[in-house]
C-alpha cells in the first residue's frame, strides 16, 4: 500500500498547492486537470507552447455551458 499512500499524497498536495477550494461538482474537472499535468510532467521543454496552442485554439465557454457538460467517467 505504499504506492497507494504515495499517489493520494501527490494529489492532495497538487490540489491544496493549486486550488483556494474545490467543489463536489467540479471533482472530476480537477481531476482530470491533475491528470493532464501529471502525465506531461517530465517534458516541461514543450509544456508552455502545447499549453499556448490549446488556449489560442478553444473558444471561450460560458458558465452554463459548463455546468451542463457530462462528468467524467
Amino acid at each position: 500500500f505504499n504506492w497507494v499512500n504515495t499517489v493520494l499524497g501527490n494529489v492532495k498536495n497538487a490540489i491544496t498547492g493549486t486550488y483556494h477550494a474545490i467543489r463536489g461538482k467540479h471533482t472530476p474537472r480537477y481531476l482530470a486537470e491533475f491528470e493532464y499535468r501529471f502525465n506531461r510532467r517530465y517534458d516541461l521543454k514543450a509544456m508552455i507552447p502545447r499549453f499556448l496552442t490549446v488556449a489560442a485554439r478553444t473558444p471561450p465557454m460560458p458558465y452554463r455551458f459548463l455546468k451542463m457538460a457530462e462528468p467524467y467517467a
